[in-house]
């Protein structure tokens, strides 16, 4: 994969990652230590429980799903010694299953202190997009907690989430995050999306303009599209993002949390070096943050969703500024060609 100004194979093998980190024993993501402002009236009810274990009460949870939640714990109560997840808000989308992305916001607090850890919600009043945090569900990298309380949720749910040090960080607890061996954690858990493996859009292409720019073929739903660089030709020197079909979404923003397949082919080699398709895993970032090569953050804003887009990126704007990539065969005068999915913005 190569999202990132590195690539993003190397991020799986190393955890690293410029934006929110993934749900992992290693880190947890601390978007925001700030409180977001007045949240709008309204409480959860408890309709309903994922898993109960018989233990202590629960901390209360108000606000509304979608917002930032305050979380109450319970005057003297020590925190349960088993796994709680309890529904607190039923959604009436899709089920999630092992295996899909899941776009889920949330709000963290560490039951020792009473200390908010963060949240993935806007703190500014709504003038800049909440961020998401985009999981795999069963993945051995995702906190236990998470794999049990979202497998089988229903999309538009609001969970609330009680882990021990088991079903958390372990025993090693997270020092940077503020957790230790001992804590327990409660999360709140809305649950925004989830996108099989298989995740698209619909439409089909027309035929292409500019005989110099590669040819792309292959329908959304068929595969790993097929890129061709005409012979001869040599790549443009600025940024191409040509629209090859037209959704009828929403415009991207700088700030969203995109979904997307992709597929990435080397211009001077005529390699392909990658691709979601193939790999049977839709991706997602949050564009326009710097979090991803230059050719994407800017070739991407303004997109909608449901689009495919063709970017060819120049080097500047791709991996030549750190010299290409060697895994991957890149070098750094390549000029890179992808063709990009977008399957929806958060």
């Amino acid at each position: 994969m190569l999202h990132e100004r590195r690539m993003i194979s190397q991020r799986a093998r190393s955890g690293a990652r410029r934006g929110p980190a993934p749900l992992t024993r290693a880190a947890l993501p601390v978007l925001s230590l700030a409180l977001a402002g007045a949240l709008a009236a309204g409480c959860s009810s408890n309709s309903s429980s994922n898993q109960t274990s018989g233990g202590g009460a629960l901390p209360q949870v108000s606000g509304a799903v979608g917002q930032k939640a305050v979380i109450t714990l319970p005057s003297g109560a020590a925190a349960p010694t088993k796994l709680e997840t309890k529904t607190l808000v039923a959604g009436s989308g899709a089920t999630l299953a092992s295996g899909q992305l899941a776009a889920v916001n949330y709000t963290v607090m560490n039951w020792t202190g009473a200390k908010e850890l963060g949240n993935t919600y806007s703190t500014d009043g709504g003038k800049t997009p909440n961020q998401p945090q985009v999981v795999t569900l069963g993945s051995s990298s995702l906190l236990p907690a998470w794999n049990t309380a979202l497998t089988g949720a229903r999309i538009g749910s609001r969970i609330e989430v009680v882990a021990p040090p088991a079903d958390a960080f372990g025993s090693q607890g997270n020092a940077q995050a503020g957790v230790g061996p001992t804590d327990d954690l409660v999360f709140v858990l809305d649950v925004v999306g989830g996108y099989p493996a298989t995740a698209d859009i619909p439409g089909k292409q027309t035929a292409q303009a500019g005989a110099a720019l590669p040819k792309v073929t292959g329908d959304p739903g068929s595969g790993n599209p097929q890129v061709t660089i005409p012979s001869g030709t040599k790549p443009p020197t600025s940024l191409v993002a040509d629209t090859l079909i037209h959704g009828s979404g929403e415009a991207v923003q700088s700030g969203r949390t995109l979904v997307m397949q992709y597929t990435g082919v080397d211009w001077n080699t005529g390699k392909n070096f990658d691709s979601s398709f193939t790999r049977k895993q839709a991706f997602s970032t949050v564009i326009g943050a710097g979090k991803v090569i230059q050719g994407w953050d800017q070739g991407l804003i303004g997109k909608h969703v449901g689009d495919r887009v063709l970017l060819v990126i120049p080097p500047a704007l791709g991996y030549g500024p750190s010299g290409g990539q060697s895994s991957a065969g890149i070098g750094a005068n390549d000029t890179l060609v992808f063709v990009v999915d977008i399957v929806d913005a958060l």
